[in-house]
């Protein structure tokens, strides 16, 4: 058994909004988090790979988007893939069905696989392009695009293999911690129930994955049915990332900070 506790903190959605790129880079370059995801079909893409490319040290993921959840803003894929958009050229709002959330999946559609693989490589060259530090590939709303359907799991370690990336651990199988609850979107809350729960961390590797962002009133837009404060649900998260307290926490108990690159 290892002897050495690792976290790897990865802030998610940078490309997605201003308020998500900012927020994914304090949470790097003040706080805990030591890997970005970064979302290619999103109108902000472009503005993190301005910020991110001053700062190579920080770890960047290819976030793979096939879905536009929120209601005031959406995007749309980098490929021509009609199976996988709704009837404004936009992605759907959902991978998979969830309980009372009755918007529209892929799941029930008739997509095509080609057109899916041919996304994903698109949103992949284009990660390296503009990230040259880009060392793996995510999913978004999903653990591993693999649950979504075996034959895209195959596609995507192919895609990984070509291109020398990782293939999200994540979706293979890495512990992940949960230092906070859902509810409160209390800063002060999570912030205690971070530290509390980093001295149950046992010697391994483990994986934090939240969305930080800054406040704006650019977050305060979005949202969607059932998930209504994403403002005071992100911006606690980017608090509790770069909380003086937890950051104290983690050195007294020597737990090392790591990001994709150290897999």
């Amino acid at each position: 058994m290892p002897d050495k506790t690792r976290l790897l903190v990865r802030a998610d959605d940078a490309g997605s909004c201003w308020a998500s790129n900012h927020g994914c880079l304090n949470a790097c370059a003040d706080g805990i988090a030591r890997s970005v995801e970064v979302m290619m079909p999103c109108a902000w893409v472009t503005d993190a790979a301005r910020l991110f490319a001053n700062r190579p040290d920080i770890d960047i993921g290819i976030h793979l988007t096939l879905t536009s959840e929120w209601d005031a803003v959406k995007w749309r894929p980098l490929t021509h893939a009609p199976s996988l958009v709704d009837r404004r050229g936009c992605f759907l709002p959902l991978l998979q069905d969830r309980p009372n959330d009755h918007r529209p999946a892929l799941s029930n559609r008739q997509w095509n696989n080609e057109e899916i693989a041919a996304e994903m490589r698109a949103q992949i060259e284009m990660g390296v392009d503009l990230f040259p530090q880009a060392s793996h590939v995510s999913c978004h709303m999903a653990r591993h695009l693999a649950d979504f359907d075996p034959r895209l799991g195959d596609v995507v370690a192919g895609l990984c293999a070509e291109f020398g990336l990782l293939d999200d651990p994540f979706g293979h199988g890495l512990p992940r911690f949960s230092p906070y609850p859902a509810y409160p979107r209390d800063s002060s809350a999570r912030i205690s129930s971070f530290v509390e729960a980093l001295g149950g961390l046992v010697p391994g590797t483990h994986i934090f994955i939240d969305h930080p962002a800054v406040a704006c009133g650019e977050l305060s837009a979005l949202g969607h049915p059932g998930y209504e404060d994403v403002f005071a649900d992100r911006v606690s998260c980017l608090e509790a990332l770069t909380s003086p307290a937890v950051k104290r926490e983690i050195d007294r108990l020597g737990i090392e900070l790591i990001s994709y690159r150290d897999l």
